[in-house]
């Protein structure tokens, strides 16, 4: 298994339950019993948008439970129309090889393991599991839900993997240390706790070897140490799109001149990001703002007059004086007074008044869809062990989408206080998704429909790069699911 991610780490504890043994891979050095960690190692990655020069971007996280050690914990249902085409309502890639119904219990199971907390959310016939109850909301956050409700609008508790144990502090964006938030080192402890698997950490994956059609064994190394050669009769691939797509290109061989399963060419296309619209929104009469942070979504803005949009829910931030400036900087840095450098510094006094006459404010993000487009990719490379390089172009009807999408959110909003917090296109780069689609036909497809490798026996993926297209909901359900999914269609096949 190489990641130790959402996707490794639950395929790999269900083929561990499932009776088989199981080494999982971690470039990560992070021991799963650290209690006071040194800082997280970034992964980068050099981006080029729109063909502009490239710069270095964090894209994931190195340590053992991958970027799920930090995320956010947002476990959202996708709609069926995420994977299916419907009557007025097409599909852009004609739908999944894998329906929703297929899917469908794996999304109830991965909702059982994390013990997902919330409520149901209305708009979604299909959202019938059974929610841990959530605290209650804080003054603030109570009086914006009602606001939104009385004027037509569905809000509801977001779908959270966090226990809420006594003094949970939600944990955004950073470790938690109680085991509250379900990320993925909890199926990992657990399938190392069995004696039937191991975690090499500290180890990256340099290359597949190849036999014909079955993988023989993968190349890992470790600084300062020879490269070694490790002989399996199955892999998995479980290292984030970007990571996996980025192994798979590097993996050349006579059978396989530009990587494995790159025989039509579209490994490492298609890559899809969510584009993040964040905003500061306020309470009325200052309505005091506490925890929880990360406490309400919405589907209203789902699906607008039978155009993709997504979903808009809390981050888990508070829009302070910190917050003010950098979006006054941000507003400074794309305006005609950018060459003034020597203005930037006073932007401070503008922020602290701002946030004294305005208050607190919860910040909301909107998620946008992103579509699949073969220009977007990762570009080939012969090292797994440097940043890949991405190149990236906003589509023309991705733009459109976004203007329509803001103008919803400002309708949404109307009648207090509220400002977008981004100008600028943001490509939310933990959701990279769709750099080895599955499908039918290995000539439009990379990976088939468990999630093999067109063309060989025993090489499966398991994270976020099987999916042709990134619906309008965070990743994380669907990778978790998926790979319980994957695991349950090797152990058929053993």
């Amino acid at each position: 298994m190489i990641g130790t991610g959402l996707g490794g780490a639950h395929a790999g504890a269900r083929l561990v339950e499932a009776g088989m043994k199981v080494l999982f891979v971690e470039r990560g050095t992070r021991a799963l019993s650290d209690n006071a960690p040194a800082p997280l190692e970034q992964l980068d990655a050099e981006v080029m948008i729109d063909g502009k020069g490239a710069r270095r971007v964090p894209t994931s996280i190195s340590a053992v439970g991958g970027t799920s050690v930090v995320y956010a914990a947002s476990l959202e249902l996708p709609a069926r129309h995420d994977l299916e085409d419907l009557e007025g309502i097409p599909h852009p890639t004609g739908g999944w090889i894998v329906g929703y119904d297929r899917f469908i219990p794996y999304f109830s199971e991965a909702r059982r393991l994390v013990g997902i907390s919330g409520t149901p959310n209305v708009l979604c016939p299909e959202d019938r599991d059974l929610f841990v109850s959530p605290p209650p909301l804080c003054a603030g956050d109570a009086e914006i839900c009602d606001d939104l409700t009385r004027r037509g609008y569905h809000p509801y508790r977001a779908h959270l993997g966090i226990a809420y144990q006594p003094q949970c502090q939600e944990c955004i964006g950073r470790e938690c240390q109680q085991a509250c938030k379900a990320d993925a080192r909890q199926p990992l402890q657990r399938a190392l706790s069995t004696g039937r698997s191991a975690l090499l950490s500290g180890w990256t994956a340099q290359q597949i070897e190849i036999d014909g059609e079955t993988v023989s064994g993968v190349v890992v190394s470790r600084a300062g140490q020879e490269p070694v050669i490790l002989a399996t009769d199955r892999v998995v691939l479980a290292g984030g799109a970007i990571g996996s797509a980025q192994l798979l290109l590097a993996s050349r061989s006579t059978e396989w001149a530009d990587g494995i399963g790159n025989r039509t060419g579209l490994l490492g296309r298609n890559l899809m990001f969510h584009l993040s619209e964040r905003m500061a929104v306020f309470p009325k009469h200052r309505a005091p703002l506490g925890f929880p942070a990360k406490s309400l979504a919405l589907r209203d803005l789902y699906l607008r007059d039978g155009a993709r949009m997504g979903m808009v829910q809390s981050m888990g931030l508070q829009a302070d004086y910190g917050n003010i400036l950098m979006h006054l900087r941000s507003r400074f840095d794309a305006g005609r007074l950018r060459r003034a450098r020597v203005l930037r510094p006073f932007l401070r006094i503008p922020a602290k008044v701002a946030a004294g006459v305005l208050g607190e404010a919860r910040v909301f993000v909107g998620i946008l869809e992103d579509l699949p487009y073969e220009t977007n990719r990762i570009l080939p490379g012969s090292n797994p062990l440097e940043p890949p390089r991405i190149v990236y172009g906003v589509a023309p009807e991705l733009a459109q989408r976004r203007h329509r999408f803001r103008n919803a959110i400002r309708e949404m909003f109307r009648g207090r206080r509220f400002f977008f917090l981004n100008d600028d296109i943001e490509l939310n780069y933990g959701h990279a998704c769709g750099t080895a689609r599955f499908g039918r036909d290995p000539r439009d497809s990379v990976l088939d429909a468990d999630c093999r490798v067109h063309g060989l026996r025993n090489l499966y993926v398991a994270d976020a790069s099987f999916m042709p297209s990134s619906t309008g909901v965070n990743p994380g359900l669907i990778i978790l699911a998926n790979s319980l999914r994957v695991a349950d269609r090797i152990v058929a096949a053993r």
